[in-house]
């Protein structure tokens, strides 16, 4: 039988949602890859009891039928389709129902036609039930006697209510990817387990699939003197060796010989097939040998990149069940309002995403219903947005924000999570999700971040990660991706394109991502490092090796409205102005009367007459240009409006004209844009008579039948470019002066000591956009010419097939690395049995700051505050984020905050600060607020900035509960810092190090004789009873712990007569846990008292601004951050173009 029908035996009827009934899937599938059957009917029948409930859930499954010339081809498996099935009463106990599926259907021919001679079919039943009332089993059951019914096969326990399980939380994870265009969610569950003996499943289909096509197609190179009869002969002695021990071969399925071999075939089969092809290949000649073997190293290749999800246990949810799609389209349906109540205030809104609320919105367009909020082509481009949408459905009318749709689309993302996992209970684990880990566009501010963070975490989800960008976790995803899931092999594979100095190995990463609405760039160090956890001598048993791979980011940039949805909008104004020109060159030429159309020629711009005709082509000539700008561009676009009227703002009836034009530009986009080989020629999109004709009946315009044939718009391939070149440039030249910045102006690594010069090694491309021809000539144009990257087609990577699902698999399994990661030492066994070992430091990506940040300063200059590059550090014993403090600075009554990625880029307000209103508050006049009050900006890594405020110099809090030492009493002195703000002698560390390694200055001098520290001096108070002033003293950064734990200090007075160094005394390292690194610092007061401090110095702080009327006195306030920049032009579903 070559039909399968996939349905369960036995299926418990459940509700979900009080209403909706949750019903078996059914699908049916090919059992032989050789034999496609051709389906003719499928019949879906349900009886049992109760009748009505049967019936209902009859209605949710649609038979089908098949004409005899339009037979359906089972080539892959097919879900049937099932719609929603509701039942608005109580789920009744005993229901036994029988859900009977039966196709009908006939075989394949040699050729691959339906035999119709023979009708064969194929059944299955699934037996829909619930459970048995307690009473009634209990009364079937019952005896005379008056005893309790015994335990036994027999005796049904009363069942836990549902409410009193216990509930359980997810043990994995899921990652969302929320696009402009689509989005996509990977799970990580270890439920999923797959234990690596053989091939992963992901690569050995792609194997299968590509030699099968390779046999197939029998591929011909163009090798000068070999004929290509030569090649046919080659090609079959090579042919009829392979199927040498093969039945019912002929000439009709050797040109299927791939499928035969290699479709269907269990594993052992596939390995022996491949055995047999490298032996063949010995016995052929050896031109063809040579060209074969290029072959299947190029199919090798490709198969060992494929990441194998399934060994991480990774899952991508097919969030589009109809289609079978893991990526999903982002477009976004309000399809219930629940109304709001007084005395919360809260409208709930539910929508749905897809195909099926794009459908939903074209037919409300052709009913002529309002669109605007109900319908959000793009709902990502709203994020930071302070806006709303009116919105009426089914009667209620709700204003509702634009947060709480954004919202109500990350839940139907999760609820179709929940969905994928009800689909295949068998293969998920159960809980209620716990933890989501978000990806967001690289250059989103802090305000956007938070706006994120929160939506998501009011969803009932505990725990939300934000700590991966888009571009991060693409970069993460084919860094993954290079190993191909055998460590053995794919650490040796990396190291082999990575530069390297003694026992580490190195490159830099460039990840550009162009997807729909946004552009996201990463610039990334991978460095990896071999650590050996054995002490000498100790059993190493079979050698597995330990490695660390670090990423550290060196910058990242972007931009929000920068993408493959602005090609389109330039596509769609330059087909506008053709449409326009057509039309209006119609009505010169008089193939269409100018009654037809709703403005007459003389009354346009004088840019487009000619003696108060239109002049033909002149209106488009301002459109086709690559630079738009200026009075006649924005005239021709007006022109064009009166000609066609597609801005829909304020005029939902030109919504229709608008889309439809719409999907005509995304088509110019895919024909015009397509990679092509050199020979083939170029393609051009016409647009015809019809289509023009149709656009115009949507605004009442009717052309006559006998123009329609004589109307044509037609765009090349250099108009194509001309209109998105801008955009791609302008993507690339961001990635060009990320990469310039990160190594134009700095010194080599002291680690890249082999190659003076910083160079990128490996670009990445993502994003569907990427997949333009004219990305890739733009790429090589500029970077073939750089001095930052050397040209190499094998270190530019682009993969159509993952464009989408990289970033959501890329940040979940970063989370994986990130929860599950052990130290070196823990791994030892695992090392002893020869199982190499790799952990990624995926919180190095948190330690470096990857833009710089400014503040805006009179005379149009801009003060750095903070430098790309700089390294976080943990600044308290109980921050959860690495951080890092600006010096002290003069405080202004407004503070703008900038960020600028690089030079030359346009800088991005960050955020403020109301200095003014502070000062009025404290009832300071200008000059004392100015003279007085100082600010130090405090930056983390989610890139948020704090203001520490403080009048004069900050007052420290020392605490006394940490090990000191007098160093006044080893002195012999009372006072170690003089009147005069000078230590009385030397005190330093290392000394003894230094002596051992027989230097004699590689000692470290913390505090030196006779400098003059009055600018140094802080005051301190001590953390005993009142806080109150204690003296003065100096606080200075300390190098690192020796390997003993300790630091030994010594005191040296500067004597012509002695360089002699006296012991002080010794302090260990502070036993601390931290997240991330933190510095070390030592403090000495007047009376020589010697303290070591974890993670800075403490300030003396209040939470009450008033405590800058004293000084001293530090006051924490936060920047107000500011939404990103959104430009009207660039937003191509204002309503406006």
């Amino acid at each position: 039988m070559s039909v399968k029908i996939e349905l369960l035996n036995r299926y418990q009827l459940r509700l979900k949602d009080d209403d909706l009934l949750l019903l078996p899937v059914v699908e049916i599938k090919p059992t032989d890859n050789f034999n496609l059957p051709h389906i003719s009917k499928i019949d879906i029948s349900v009886t049992g009891t109760p009748e009505d409930l049967a019936q209902q859930i009859q209605s949710a499954y649609k038979s089908v039928k098949f004409s005899t010339n339009k037979l359906l081809k089972l080539a892959t498996p097919q879900r049937l389709k099932q719609i929603d099935c509701r039942w608005d009463r109580a789920l009744s106990m005993g229901v036994n129902c029988i859900l009977l599926v039966s196709v009908e259907y006939f075989d394949s021919d040699e050729i691959g036609n339906p035999k119709l001679s023979a009708t064969k079919i194929a059944v299955s039943e699934c037996k829909i039930w619930t459970s048995a009332p307690v009473e009634e089993t209990e009364t079937k059951i019952s005896t005379p006697l008056i005893t309790p019914p015994p335990p036994g096969p027999f005796f049904k326990s009363e069942p836990i209510p549902e409410m009193q399980k216990p509930e359980i939380s997810y043990p994995g994870w899921f990652a969302i990817d929320f696009g402009t265009s689509n989005s996509t969610i990977t799970l990580y569950d270890p439920k999923v387990i797959v234990t690596p003996d053989s091939f992963p499943n992901e690569q050995e289909a792609r194997l299968r699939e590509r030699m099968a096509s390779w046999l197939n197609h029998r591929p011909v190179d163009n090798i000068p003197g070999i004929s290509r009869d030569a090649w046919e002969q080659e090609w079959q002695k090579f042919l009829t060796e392979l199927s040498k021990d093969l039945k019912e071969m002929n000439s009709v399925t050797r040109h299927n010989l791939g499928d035969r071999l290699f479709r269907g075939v269990n594993n052992l089969d596939l390995l022996e097939t491949i055995r047999q092809i490298e032996i063949g290949l010995s016995k052929r000649l050896s031109w063809f040998r040579r060209a074969a073997s290029k072959r299947l190293n190029q199919i090798y290749h490709e198969v060992f990149r494929v990441p194998p999800l399934e060994w991480q246990s990774l899952i991508p949810v097919e969030l589009d069940k109809d289609r079978r799609l893991n990526e999903i389209s982002s477009e976004l349906e309000v399809s219930h309002l629940e109304p709001s109540l007084p005395q919360n205030n809260r409208v709930k809104v539910k929508v749905v995403l897809g195909e099926q609320a794009k459908q939903h919105r074209l037919d409300a367009i052709r009913n002529g219903e309002e669109i605007e909020g109900r319908f959000l082509h793009s709902p990502k481009r709203y994020f930071g947005q302070e806006r709303s949408f009116q919105i009426t459905l089914n009667g209620n009318s709700e204003s509702i924000e634009v947060n709480k749709l954004l919202q109500a689309a990350y839940a139907q993302l999760i609820e179709l999570t929940e969905k994928y996992r009800q689909r295949y209970p068998g293969r998920c684990s159960e809980g209620k999700f716990y933890r989501a880990v978000v990806t967001y566009p690289t250059i989103a501010s802090p305000f956007v971040r938070r706006e994120i963070e929160k939506l998501v975490g009011q969803l009932d989800i505990e725990d939300v990660q934000m700590a991966y960008d888009e571009a991060v976790s693409v970069a993460l995803f084919f860094l993954w991706r290079e190993f191909g899931g055998d460590l053995n092999v794919g650490i040796e594979s990396f190291k082999t394109r990575c530069r390297y100095n003694g026992d580490k190995w190195w490159q830099n990463v460039l990840v550009l991502d162009i997807g729909g609405g946004t552009t996201d760039l990463a610039l990334i160090r991978l460095t990896l490092e071999e650590i050996n956890p054995f002490e000498p001598g100790e059993d190493r048993g079979d050698g597995g090796r330990y490695y660390k791979l670090t990423p550290k980011l060196l910058g990242s940039s972007g931009h929000l409205q920068l993408g493959g949805e602005l090609i389109t909008l330039r596509l769609f104004l330059l087909l506008k102005a053709a449409i326009a020109d057509c039309l209006l060159t119609a009505v010169v030429r008089e193939s269409l009367d100018k009654d037809v159309l709703k403005v007459q020629p003389e009354e346009l711009s004088d840019y487009f007459l000619d003696n108060g005709k239109y002049l033909p082509g002149s209106l488009l000539a301002y459109v086709d240009r690559e630079i738009r700008e200026g009075d006649a561009y924005k005239d021709a676009l007006n022109a064009a409006e009166k000609v066609i009227p597609t801005r829909w703002k304020n005029a939902s009836s030109r919504a229709q004209t608008f889309y439809t034009l719409w999907e005509h530009a995304e088509n110019a986009k895919i024909i015009l844009g397509q990679k092509r080989q050199k020979e083939t020629p170029e393609p051009v999109f016409v647009l015809n008579g019809q289509k023009i004709f149709e656009l115009l009946q949507q605004n009442d315009i009717q052309l006559p039948s006998e123009a329609i044939d004589t109307l044509s718009v037609t765009l090349t391939v250099k108009q194509f470019e001309r209109a998105v070149s801008p955009v791609i440039r302008e993507a690339i030249g961001i990635a060009q002066g990320l990469i310039e910045n990160a190594f134009g102006s700095k010194s080599p690594e002291p680690q890249n000591s082999q190659n003076h010069k910083e160079q990128v090694d490996w670009f990445i491309l993502s994003g569907k956009t990427c997949n333009l021809e004219l990305v890739s000539r733009e790429l090589y144009q500029v970077f073939s010419k750089s001095d930052y990257f050397v040209w190499n087609d094998e270190r530019v990577t682009f993969e159509p097939e993952y464009t989408k699902l990289a970033t959501s698999a890329g940040a979940c399994f970063a989370e994986k690395i990130r929860q599950l990661g052990f130290s070196p030492k823990d791994s030892k066994e695992l090392l002893r049995r020869g199982a190499n070992q790799l952990y990624i430091d995926v919180k190095n990506l948190f330690y470096f700051l990857p833009c710089s940040f400014k503040r805006e300063v009179i005379g149009g200059n801009l003060d750095p505050i903070f430098q790309a590059g700089q390294e976080l550090y943990q600044l308290q014993a109980n921050d959860s984020l690495a951080r890092f403090r600006s010096s002290w600075q003069g405080m202004q009554l407004t503070n703008n905050i900038i960020r600028q990625d690089f030079e030359n880029i346009k800088p991005q307000l960050w955020g403020s600060y109301n200095g003014e209103a502070l000062r009025r508050k404290l009832e300071m006049s200008e000059e004392d607020f100015k003279n007085l009050i100082k600010v130090q900006f405090e930056i983390n890594q989610k890139l948020d900035i704090d203001l520490l405020l403080c009048q004069g110099d900050p007052h420290y809090l020392i605490p006394i509960n940490i090990p000191c030492l007098d160093a006044a009493k080893a002195i012999s002195t009372s006072t170690v810092i003089s009147d005069d703000c000078q230590v009385i002698c030397d005190i330093a560390v290392n000394v003894a190090e230094s002596a051992n390694a027989l230097k004699t200055d590689a000692h470290t001098v913390i505090f030196q004789a006779q400098k003059d520290y009055s600018n140094d001096l802080r005051i301190f108070h001590y953390n005993e009873g009142e806080v109150q002033p204690q003296g003065k003293g100096l606080i200075t950064e300390l190098p690192a712990f020796p390997a003993s734990g300790k630091h030994t200090f010594y005191f040296q007075f500067h004597n012509p007569q002695s360089n002699k160094w006296e012991l002080i005394g010794q302090l260990p390292e502070p036993e601390v846990k931290t997240e991330y690194p933190c510095r070390y610092y030592v403090s000495l007061n007047e009376k020589g008292i010697l303290r070591v401090h974890a993670f800075e110095v403490p300030y003396l702080t209040s939470s009450d601004s008033n405590c800058l009327k004293q000084e001293g006195y530090v006051f924490r306030d936060t920047l107000q951050a500011q939404p990103n920049d959104v430009r009207a032009e660039r937003d191509p579903f204002s309503g406006e173009h």
